[in-house]
């Protein structure tokens, strides 16, 4: 009997390692050859085989796992057949996560384990049965493949339990409600002007709501996100991380309860039910998720860490860091389209370990591009480092890209639709308007003529929208007649040495990247001068990916082979100068992907009003302005709005210190010269307003 036992422990330990996990093989083959035995003494269920392996056949297990789990025949088919991880039923999920902390505490009792609520390495009683019942299905069906996803890179992505989910959330702002939720054992979300969340339909009908509460312009998605999540999304034996600030857990937790609303408490109404399992003060090394509620499913290395680190496991930042570029490698394709081979990305990581040891440099870590480009540089021109050098150079390129794209999380000053409107004269109407054409098509261009704010109010935009001043998700460049794709998406370079050429990534590329693994948050990349470059020139094949419903969709650069997408969280605003005739109109393939906002003049705008008055002279400032409002008119009317003088030639610090001498200086070097060139053909009309305007500074008129 023992060696039926020992065959079929064999057999499993080789099929799951294979197609389950590298190492679930191993770890899990101890627990199940005494499940039924710790099942009883940790009083969760008894009648059980105690070693699972005298469990010979499928259906014999079927029927076992389906008493304790209570799971569907329709479940177990998509679970054993690879179409998904189903939830558990309520029951199961809750008492299931028990056998992690029973074994602890009996480990506890027994000194083998140093805290009684630590339960790292302890595997999942549902997971364990599950990949034993996977097991038990194919082994009995030889002739049918597991449908594993592709071979994974040695110590590749973590495993996370899919059949629930893993949030993180804020109580409140600077955690003030943390102790109301450990008191009474529940999360809760504000938003209370919602009402019972059961009231509504759908998350559109939510988004609404929210919508007409803010009546800020700008599009409620992360807020209505957080609030479905809260009461469709979690199921009870999600687990729920309660965290402060950006870098701190405080507690670890299994909800236990569907989605209620208090109308009873004074705030934070919408709640649900936990049993909180550790309880503490934690510091991670990874950047949290900035959101009020977040999902973590897609960041398991982050939800390994959060355990980790609860769990006072030793974490080897170097290696976690040596792991997630090997990940991200595993996603970086050839100039033949092929994805790096397990090979090649053991060869690059390799190369940059030895480049460590051998010039005692760090790499792995390294978030300062400008010195990653210095040790590439001292490396391949090092006589004596005998390494092959195009690997060297290749892989330092490599970790450069991969630090390029990393997103930068920190604490930035808030930015507020009310700042933008104190510091940008435009009517709020407008910047609703502003906001709702950049979320809907993705791509915004702001046409007016020179001196109306383009580009400060495109920036402003950017913060309002993001809700906060992060320079390090706004990208800017200019284009210009000679501006192309290479310089733009990617081309080939002349090398710092000056010896041949290597092909770089432009910065629209890199700060897409950048965006895509960023998902959560909105980035902007500004382009000044939008119509002075060659636009199907410069954006090549990528002019259809920036469309708002061909975001996320793959193609493969021109130069690299690289697939590449444009992401949903990327907006684009471009600047368009409607006073240069020398500029020609944009195609219409170009026009069709952006919504047009004209930027005009804003004379009669409260806030320039107010800021006229602030002047040290604001009567002479008051005269220009006015007499630019008649000269406007004769613009607009001769040749078009888009030839106006703008409101930014009067705004600046040096108004603040001598308005009269700077009105001077700008009436008589830019004004002046700018309607010489519009009247070029009519110099008596261009000296006639000179005259005018000079009389208003200088106090004649």
């Amino acid at each position: 009997m023992q060696d039926i036992l020992n065959t079929q422990k064999d057999a499993y330990k080789v099929w799951v390692t294979e197609n389950l996990g590298e190492k679930t093989g191993m770890w899990y083959t101890p627990y199940l050859e005494k499940l039924g035995q710790l099942l009883e003494k940790f009083e969760l269920e008894s009648g059980y085989e105690e070693n699972f392996f005298n469990y010979q056949s499928y259906s014999e297990f079927k029927n076992v796992y389906q008493e304790i789990t209570e799971q569907s025949d329709e479940d177990i088919e998509k679970l054993v057949t690879g179409g998904g991880t189903p939830r558990y039923p309520q029951q199961f999920g809750t008492t299931r996560i028990q056998f992690r902390y029973k074994y602890a505490k009996d480990e506890y009792e027994r000194g083998v384990r140093s805290k009684p609520d630590n339960i790292g390495g302890i595997p999942d009683w549902g997971v364990l049965m599950r990949s034993y019942l996977i097991f038990l299905y194919y082994q009995e069906n030889p002739t049918l493949i597991y449908p594993k996803k592709e071979k994974k890179i040695a110590s590749d992505e973590v495993e996370i339990d899919k059949s629930i989910n893993y949030w993180v959330i804020s109580p409140a702002e600077y955690s003030r409600l943390w102790s109301l939720f450990h008191d009474k054992n529940m999360i809760a979300l504000g938003w209370d002007y919602l009402g019972d969340l059961k009231n509504y339909d759908s998350k559109e009908d939510v988004e609404r709501k929210i919508t007409e509460q803010r009546a800020d312009g700008i599009r409620p998605v992360n807020d209505t996100k957080a609030v479905w999540d809260f009461y469709h999304e979690i199921g009870i034996g999600d687990v729920v991380y309660v965290k402060e600030g950006i870098k701190k857990v405080l507690a670890r937790g299994i909800v236990t309860g569907d989605y209620y609303f208090d109308d009873e408490a004074s705030e934070f109404k919408h709640r649900r039910q936990m049993d909180w399992l550790q309880v503490g003060k934690w510091e991670l090394h990874q950047i949290l998720p900035q959101k009020t509620l977040t999902c973590l499913n897609p960041y398991p290395n982050l939800i390994q860490e959060i355990d980790q680190v609860i769990n006072e496991d030793f974490i080897d930042h170097k290696a976690a860091e040596v792991n997630e570029f090997r990940n991200w490698l595993s996603n970086q394709v050839t100039d033949t389209g092929a994805n790096l081979t397990e090979k090649t990305i053991k060869q690059k990581i390799s190369a940059l370990k030895d480049i460590e040891h051998h010039f005692e440099a760090s790499i792995f870590g390294e978030t300062d591009i400008e010195e990653l480009k210095r040790l590439k540089d001292v490396v391949v021109s090092n006589e004596t480092y005998q390494k092959y050098k195009g690997v060297a150079g290749s892989s330092i390129d490599y970790y450069i890209r991969y630090a390029e794209s990393k997103p930068t999380v920190q604490t930035n000053p808030p930015f507020t639709v009310e700042d933008f409107l104190s510091d940008v004269f435009i009517e709020k109407k407008e910047l609703v308007r502003l906001i709702s054409l950049l979320e809907n098509k993705k791509n915004l261009i702001l046409k007016g003529a020179p001196g109306v704010g383009k580009t400060y109010i495109a920036k402003r935009l950017a913060y309002a929208m993001m809700e906060e001043i992060d320079d390090t998700r706004v990208q800017m460049v200019q284009f210009h007649q000679s501006y192309s794709y290479e310089d733009f998406i990617e081309g080939f370079r002349p090398k710092a040495e000056g010896e041949g050429f290597e092909l770089k990534q432009g910065p629209f590329v890199k700060f897409a990247r950048k965006a895509a693994r960023d998902p959560e948050r909105s980035y902007f990349f500004i382009i000044d001068e939008i119509n002075r470059g060659n636009m199907s020139k410069i954006f090549g094949e990528l002019m259809m990916l920036i469309e708002a419903d061909k975001r996320d969709d793959q193609i493969n650069l021109l130069y690299s082979n690289d697939k590449f997408s444009v992401p949903p969280n990327l907006y684009i605003i471009g600047m368009m100068n409607t006073a240069d005739r020398s500029l020609a109109l944009l195609d219409y393939a170009l026009r069709r992907r952006f919504s047009f906002f004209e930027i005009k003049p804003a004379f009669q705008n409260d806030t320039f009003h107010s800021y006229v008055n602030e002047m040290d002279n604001p009567e002479a400032l008051t005269r220009v302005v006015d007499e630019i409002k008649s000269l406007n008119n004769q613009i607009t009317e001769e040749l078009g709005t888009g030839f106006q003088i703008g409101h930014s030639y009067f705004v600046g610090e040096a108004y603040k210190v001598d308005t009269a001498n700077r009105l001077e200086e700008v009436i008589e070097y830019e004004i002046i010269p700018q309607l010489f060139e519009y009247w070029f053909d009519n110099e008596q009309k261009a000296n006639d307003w000179a005259e005018r305007l000079r009389g208003c500074y200088d106090g004649e008129k």
